[in-house]
């Protein structure tokens, strides 16, 4: 356990050192709320963090206030119309709601900059964690902590920075910070090389996969989706066109590695399906490729379609962390990606890799994972090990050792994981 924040002075009548208010931190929660932050990556991280860090906090005599969102809807990642977030009232942390001006999401980051100072005056802490670069301020009047969980919109502009206007203020924003986080070792390479920060300004605390996810008993959710035979899996958002997923390149390279080999496999897409997912599925119908689309899987439901699965398959081209595949392997269901990112740090022994780009090799991967038992097994054994060094616990109490490095000061030499 961290000692307190103490001053070097000493009492009038002794040499008991006087300490600093307990640390009360300000942590943007606001992924929780925001329509499309909240059931991607930042809003899974959000979800897993808080209630841990509550806790650590509350153990080293500091203190949380959460801002939110005028309301709270239910669990983004529970059964629809399930239960309200599990995070909107958390144990000695305080909630303050912020109100903003009804915007289009490419210009809600605006605001920010003049109105979240004034909310930070109001919750009198002295320090700022934001979960994301999104929603930031570049002058928040506190020290800030920042999240990055990558910095995809700088290693492709072309695709991703149509303007490149919003994402200058925001990175600005974020090398303004005292500390950034960086959620693996991979995201904090790129961050160093894109962002041109010091070295010592930038530690690795990693994610983590919820305690949910084991080994379950996959009959039921097989039932309900109606699947006989062996299945592999891919796990992610289809709702938003993001190039990097190349969720359509996927679905081409199992139809061809399937009708070459007559394969009995089918690919189980789950994630939600709105907009450019109807047509990703449309054109998979259109082609006759043996692919189920789940649409949204709650996470009572996702240990068991994880371990159903013969593997889990990704064809994304980079990861700042790939959450999807430490799932996967903390239900004993191997990995095949390609060798780039954060997929081979996150999925370590428990996943086979291709070459980046190569989705012959990928597949090749799939049926070797399929097809060889014993690789199998050792893959599903040992990623299940590897899983266990993750825990949101453990993010937690990283976290919360950042935030006292960042009350008194911020960089200590070159500073890689805490």
């Amino acid at each position: 356990m961290s000692a307190p924040l103490c001053n070097p002075m000493t009492s009038k009548g002794g040499t008991a050192p006087l300490c600093n208010p307990p640390l009360r931190v300000a942590v943007d929660a606001r992924p929780l709320d925001i329509p499309y932050l909240r059931s991607q990556g930042i809003g899974r991280y959000a979800h897993g963090l808080l209630g841990p860090l509550a806790e650590v906090a509350a153990e080293r005599g500091g203190q949380l206030v959460l801002l939110r969102e005028p309301t709270s809807g239910p669990a983004a990642f529970a059964q629809p119309g399930g239960d309200p977030e599990p995070t909107s009232a958390l144990p000695g942390a305080p909630t303050l709601r912020l109100r903003r001006p009804q915007l289009p999401p490419r210009l809600a980051d605006w605001p920010e900059h003049l109105l979240l100072p004034i909310d930070l005056r109001r919750t009198r802490a002295q320090l700022l964690h934001a979960l994301s670069i999104y929603r930031t301020a570049v002058r928040p009047g506190l020290p800030s902590v920042m999240t990055m969980h990558d910095v995809i919109p700088l290693m492709w502009p072309d695709e991703y920075m149509r303007t490149g206007l919003k994402y200058r203020v925001l990175y600005a924003a974020a090398r303004r910070a005292r500390l950034l986080l960086a959620v693996s070792e991979a995201s904090r390479r790129d961050i160093l090389d894109h962002l041109d920060v010091d070295p010592g300004r930038v530690l690795t605390v990693h994610e983590a996969a919820d305690a949910r996810f084991a080994p379950a008993d996959p009959r039921g959710v097989r039932e309900r989706l109606g699947l006989k035979g062996p299945y592999v899996l891919y796990v992610g958002g289809l709702s938003s066109p993001d190039p990097r997923k190349n969720a359509a390149g996927l679905i081409d390279a199992f139809e061809r590695w399937r009708v070459a080999g007559g394969r009995e496999e089918t690919l189980v897409l789950a994630g939600e399906l709105s907009g450019p997912g109807e047509e990703l599925r449309a054109s998979a119908q259109r082609a006759g490729a043996r692919v189920l689309f789940a649409g949204f899987a709650p996470d009572e439901e996702l240990p068991a379609l994880y371990s159903g699965a013969s593997c889990f398959v990704t064809a994304s081209r980079y990861e700042g962390f790939g959450l999807p595949a430490l799932e996967a392997i903390s239900c004993a269901t191997p990995v095949a990606a390609f060798d780039a990112g954060a997929v081979p740090e996150v999925a370590g022994p428990g996943a086979l890799m291709a070459p980046p780009g190569d989705l012959a090799s990928l597949m090749g991967a799939v049926g070797r994972i399929c097809d060889e038992p014993e690789l199998r097994r050792r893959l599903a054994n040992q990623g299940r090990e590897h899983a266990r060094r993750f825990s949101w616990r453990r993010t937690a109490e990283l976290t919360w050792a950042a935030y006292e490095q960042a009350a008194r000061g911020g960089a200590k030499g070159d500073a890689a994981p805490l």
